[in-house]
């Protein structure tokens, strides 16, 4: 019998339902041809999938980030007036046509239409401050000012009221539309940020960050840490958060297809990469306190590549990183999952029907369950020794083992709230199954059951298809008693343990 004890009333931090956020842009499937596809016969009169829309909601989408790659050379004014007058462009990013069909008011009517908050990113590749400046203005502005009114023209008397900006994606990378070194950029940034918050000084804005170079975000924190930026929120910084990107199973990633057992580690992996960028900021800012918070604001276990074989045993690695951003949610404020719909998302559209991939269950499943606050919680479970790779990202690409980690077999973390709690438990190994007995501490029970939600098929390799749904959420009725919750955990599953008092 594994042991876990859990204490509700020892309060560690709060969670940022932000993590629960995802993310789009104009890659085919995802937004052209997946969300925003006008001549669907499921779409709605502006264009949008409704049985898209539906799962959206029902995955409990909290935030969408728009957009990725695509963001270095795009030009908003592109993307706003009459649809039909709208400039048909190259996707620099993806090597296709854009036709502007989706724009800033399109985003705005997805993210109203889900119940999430928009975060927009402007073009630091190719574009200006002043460029900026004014798309801040389109969707904040509330005086009679031309950008303002222009929103006004097109429709919407009302701001938008975007209060979460991006400046700029991965402009560290070759593969972006002006590539640049961290003292450029971070000069850049500077000047984008004061134009930004010219236009709205309520505004929070998320700067570049990456998670494998510690010198990076110690010269952006630097120089965006000063602490005497007029008309900021914050007490005068240019930034509010820093930003992290990660596919950790790759070609170009830290971690092989075929190697179950250093997959393990990909929870730990994430951790110190949270702490190694929220150090370097610490440092930078000379304050142990430092309020910019980290924004995971793209990843998932496997990139962009074809959904079609998305499987249990990736979804469980999903899960490890979830669990990290909970365990480190008094660093971490958002995380953006790549992506919402197509390439490698939990909504697969196929022609007019739809396929929800495993992860689709688990994102419900946090987004369900998740409470508001981190609690302690002690699990007496055996660890196995593991080497966790090196990601030499940066300046070359390899793998490498790092020294053994000591990794739970049972991956474990306690959220609570007023209304209950939820214990959230990933069994790692593909053999054992385990009884666990959850004891509450210091918190008296008034119910006599809990429930456990599982995600699991014996195939640890299961997919889902058209025809058949192998991986999906399950609930049972589990026993408590004297303070004790009572549960069955299989092996290689994905569990979230709530108990409403």
């Amino acid at each position: 019998m594994v042991k876990i004890k859990v204490y509700p009333g020892h309060l560690k931090n709060g969670i940022s339902r932000g993590i629960l956020g995802h993310f789009v842009e104009q890659f085919p499937g995802n937004i052209p041809g997946g969300i925003y596809d006008p001549e669907s016969c499921m779409a709605d009169e502006d264009g949008f999938r409704t049985d898209i829309l539906e799962k959206m909601r029902e995955m409990g989408v909290s935030q969408i980030r728009w957009a990725g790659n695509f963001s270095s050379a795009y030009h908003w004014m592109d993307g706003i007036g009459p649809v039909g007058q709208r400039p048909r462009k190259v996707n620099f990013a993806w090597e296709a046509v854009e036709d502007n069909r989706h724009g800033t008011a399109e985003f705005i009517k997805l993210c109203r239409k889900v119940g999430a908050e928009p975060i927009i990113g402007v073009n630091m590749g190719s574009g200006t401050p002043e460029e900026a400046m004014n798309w801040v203005e389109y969707c904040n502005g509330r005086e009679d000012t031309y950008y303002a009114n222009l929103r006004r023209r097109d429709g919407y008397e009302e701001p938008f009221d975007v209060k979460n900006w991006c400046l700029g994606n991965e402009v560290y990378a070759q593969w972006q539309f002006g590539m640049m070194d961290a003292e450029e950029y971070s000069r850049k940034a500077m000047h984008f940020a004061h134009a930004m918050r010219r236009a709205d000084p309520s505004i929070r804005l998320t700067a570049v960050g990456l998670e494998t170079d510690p010198d990076w975000n110690y010269k952006v924190t630097s120089r965006l840490s000063v602490r005497q930026v007029p008309y900021a929120p914050n007490g005068g910084d240019y930034m509010d958060y820093m930003s992290a990107h990660y596919y950790p199973i790759g070609n170009e990633s830290a971690y092989t297809d075929t190697d179950y057992e250093t997959r393990m580690t990909m929870g730990e992996f994430f951790h110190e990469r949270t702490l190694l960028m929220r150090s370097a900021m610490e440092a930078a800012a000379d304050d142990s306190e430092y309020f910019a918070k980290i924004v995971w604001d793209e990843w998932n276990p496997v990139g962009t590549r074809d959904g079609s074989e998305f499987t249990l045993e990736m979804t469980m690695w999903s899960s490890l990183i979830m669990n990290s951003f909970i365990k480190d949610s008094k660093y971490v404020e958002r995380a953006n999952y790549t992506f919402a719909v197509g390439g490698n998302g939990p909504i697969q559209p196929l022609g007019d029907r739809i396929l929800l991939q495993p992860d689709f269950y688990l994102m419900k499943m946090y987004a369900q369950t998740m409470r508001e606050n981190l609690i302690e919680s002690i699990c007496d479970v055996p660890s196995v020794q593991i080497g966790m790779p090196v990601d030499y990202r940066w300046p070359k690409w390899g793998r490498a083992k790092s020294k053994l980690r000591d990794i739970p077999v049972l991956d474990v973390v306690a959220t609570g709230g007023e209304k209950g709690v939820t214990i959230f438990i990933t069994n790692l190994s593909r053999e054992e199954d385990f009884d666990v007995e959850i004891s509450l501490q210091e918190w008296d029970v008034s119910t006599e059951e809990a429930i456990l939600h599982t995600i699991w098929n014996e195939d640890v390799r299961a997919t889902n298809t058209l025809e058949k749904t192998n991986v999906e959420l399950r609930e049972e009725k589990v026993r408590v008693k004297e303070n004790a919750i009572f549960c069955h955990i299989k092996h290689h599953s994905i569990n979230a343990v709530t108990l409403e008092n």
